[in-house]
């Protein structure tokens, strides 16, 4: 019988089974030369910078690297006695002690940062490395494609006895996967996984330092007719053209400037799409949910000769006294959506509490 949960192992690894506790830490108000020496003396690339007892800051070889090359440029000295909270990296991004292999994994790729602190309840548990990820996904690698060779062999042998009961099982693992998966396997966009957990984090941090964070919803209008009219492969590829437009990889459309490395677009479900605007006041959300509105709207998906034309209705809304939870804000942004709907389609509205 086939075993199951070989190849997706990093989906339930936590993070606690290989961070390295005890990190090294320095106050803020300590300077640039104690903290210099503390890496070099423990061969490492960052140092976790503390007031009291919490976690303000990280200071890693690249902002050292930066404040050398601003040195340089001035021809001027590096100046060690300075405090290291000048020159720390503030409010940095964490990783919760619960969370697995592929959600830290895709935090340290989307800030394309190297090292992450590792917390639980604002407690500092430890700190991770990307070279601690590279080196644990290599060893498990390395058992995975063992355990695979003779999966394989098993798999083989299933398919030969051609039994329905053990390929009912075969496929419910391989949709598993799927639902397992971080990305969405038609549109190649982040799923609804990734997102509530992202969007659980981006609340949290806004929160924290009391920035703004805005939320989009947006839906194909009248998707169903396209489906109708044309079949689904079609409807299928007006998907993947949409995604591809709300992210701006369309070039004769890449108006979308404003979106940064932390924008993160989803898609939520069906014909929905999520856009998460870190740092974002609700007027620039509405700025941004227009650009795209107006690139969906003079946009041509061609397909198979055919030229389709659709429009999207958004709903905005925002981090505020009356939305402070993450499924406070999804409900105005899709209240807000639906009023978009409701008055005509093809339009932006901004959530303001009105049915």
């Amino acid at each position: 019988m086939i075993k199951t949960g070989t190849f997706h192992m990093s989906q339930n690894i936590k993070i606690d089974n290989w961070i390295t506790e005890h990190p090294v830490v320095v106050e803020a108000s300590e300077t640039l030369k104690i903290a210099v020496e503390k890496m070099a003396d423990h061969h490492i690339g960052a140092v976790l910078v503390m007031r009291k007892e919490t976690l303000v800051g990280i200071l890693t070889e690249r902002d050292l690297l930066k404040l050398l090359a601003r040195g340089k440029e001035k021809n001027q000295d590096v100046p060690m006695n300075i405090p290291v909270e000048n020159i720390m990296t503030a409010d940095p991004v964490t990783a919760d002690i619960s969370e697995d292999y592929n959600i830290v994994y895709m935090k340290m790729k989307t800030h394309n940062i190297r090292h992450i602190p590792v917390v639980s309840e604002n407690r500092v548990m430890g700190i991770v490395s990307i070279r601690d990820l590279i080196h644990f996904y290599q060893n498990k690698l390395e058992t995975a494609f063992v355990e695979a060779q003779k999966e394989t062999e098993e798999l083989r042998k299933i398919i030969e006895m051609s039994s329905s009961g053990q390929l009912d099982k075969l496929f419910a693992e391989i949709n598993r996967y799927k639902e397992l998966s971080l990305t969405d396997y038609l549109t190649g966009l982040y799923n609804k996984r990734y997102f509530q957990t992202r969007f659980n984090e981006e609340v949290s941090r806004a929160g924290r330092s009391q920035t703004d964070l805005s939320l989009l919803f947006c839906d194909i209008d009248f998707f169903k007719k396209v489906n109708d009219a044309y079949g689904h492969p079609a409807g299928d590829e007006v998907l993947r053209k949409t995604a591809k437009l709300l992210t701006g990889m369309i070039d004769q459309h890449n108006v979308f400037s404003r979106l940064r490395k932390t924008d993160i677009v989803a898609r939520y479900g069906g014909e929905e799409f999520v856009i998460i605007l870190p740092e974002t006041s609700a007027e620039g959300a509405v700025q941004t949910a227009g650009k795209m509105r107006q690139a969906v709207e003079e946009n041509s998906i061609l397909i198979d000769s055919t030229e389709i034309k659709i429009t999207m209705s958004f709903g905005v809304a925002e981090l505020s006294d009356s939305a402070v939870s993450c499924e406070e804000i999804i409900r105005q942004a899709d209240s807000a959506m639906y009023q978009a709907k409701n008055s005509g389609r093809n339009k932006v509205v901004l959530y303001s509490g009105k049915v």
